[in-house]
């Protein structure tokens, strides 16, 4: 007969042995998981996922990492893999809010709004304290135009913070969208106070300001070039507000400086076309550059529509012609081709 002593020696043994082999197949499985994820980033050839991978197969059960590895999954556009690492996060260590942000992300970049707001009520509650979540929430109700809601959220978060410049950029997007400008340029004005590298809002108001043809957008548009001399919407819309303004050299020199480094600039090059053909009465010219503009885009409208005039006025019936019918391809009933067309007779 066994005695009591040796049949619990015995069970703690077996215990030992189970908790040993879970471990074990724990271990495993996440370093399966890790070498699958590490083959992923040698097909995605980014050096990124490469070094989160190996920190992750040194530590296994490194919440961060995950979290890491999410952000790094969300900007390849791997949102099941994204989502996958935010929810071992979550699991790992829920005490941390980025967590919950990530997947937040990810549910967005998905348009699975249903599943963002289900997650950000869960961490309004849990971290009520935590601003990017309100901020998340008011963005939410935002794009379902929901404006007084969001509102709401983006004053919650100012309450906790007021200097949040993104709560100020989200308050400005909204009384914009509802029609409300004179608050939409108060809020974004104090955006840019709060952060003066705030890109985005500088642009907006830029985009208010020209919208009325006011030169005090150029100060905007030229507020982000010092910041970022790459960003190539600013750089346009500067150009455009120039050609608004009657200042055509000026603008010139704004499209041909974008084409320099991006010769498929089909605005650009439609919007020079224009210019030719209206102002510097140039029509071999602006012909050059709507046929251009087709170019970079075959479905450009437009620019067929345009060039057809071009040709008519160069006395070239046929191949007017042909652009109104591209157009009408393009869009039935074009209404503007069919009265080339017309006049072709």
């Amino acid at each position: 007969m066994i005695c009591r002593k040796n049949i619990l020696i015995l069970i703690g043994f077996i215990c030992t042995v189970f908790i040993s082999c879970k471990n074990s197949l724990e271990d495993n499985e996440l370093q399966k998981l890790n070498l699958k994820a590490d083959s992923l980033s040698i097909k995605l050839n980014s050096p990124q996922l490469k070094d989160v991978n190996a920190q992750l197969l040194k530590e296994p059960n490194n919440a961060s990492l995950y979290n890491k590895r999410a952000r790094v999954y969300l900007g390849l556009k791997q949102f099941p893999e994204a989502v996958g690492d935010a929810l071992r996060a979550i699991k790992l260590d829920s005490t941390q809010a980025l967590h919950y942000n990530t997947l937040v992300d990810v549910y967005f970049a998905q348009n699975k709004t249903r599943q963002a707001k289900d997650l950000l009520e869960i961490m309004e509650k849990k971290f009520p304290e935590n601003t990017e979540a309100l901020l998340k929430l008011g963005e939410l109700f935002y794009l379902v135009k929901q404006y007084q809601k969001g509102i709401e959220y983006v004053n919650k978060a100012l309450k906790i913070n007021e200097n949040l410049a993104k709560a100020y950029y989200l308050k400005g997007s909204i009384y914009r969208e509802s029609g409300d400008t004179a608050r939409a340029i108060s809020s974004l004005q104090t955006a840019v106070e709060q952060d003066s590298k705030f890109e985005d809002a500088f642009y907006d108001l830029g985009i208010i300001f020209a919208a009325r043809k006011n030169p005090l957008a150029l100060e905007y548009y030229d507020n982000i070039l010092r910041i970022n001399s790459a960003h190539e919407n600013a750089r346009y819309a500067r150009a455009r507000l120039l050609q608004d303004l009657n200042k055509t050299e000026d603008a010139i020199a704004g499209y041909e400086s974008i084409l320099a480094k991006n010769k498929n600039c089909e605005n650009c090059l439609y919007n020079l076309g224009a210019i030719y053909l209206e102002i510097k009465k140039d029509n071999k010219k602006a012909l050059e550059y709507f046929t251009k503009a087709v170019e970079a885009n075959p479905n450009y409208l437009e620019a067929y529509f345009a060039r057809g005039y071009t040709y008519s006025a160069l006395k070239d019936k046929t191949s007017a012609e042909a652009d109104y019918k591209m157009c009408l391809k393009l869009q039935a009933n074009y209404e503007p081709a069919i009265q080339g067309l017309r006049e072709l007779k």
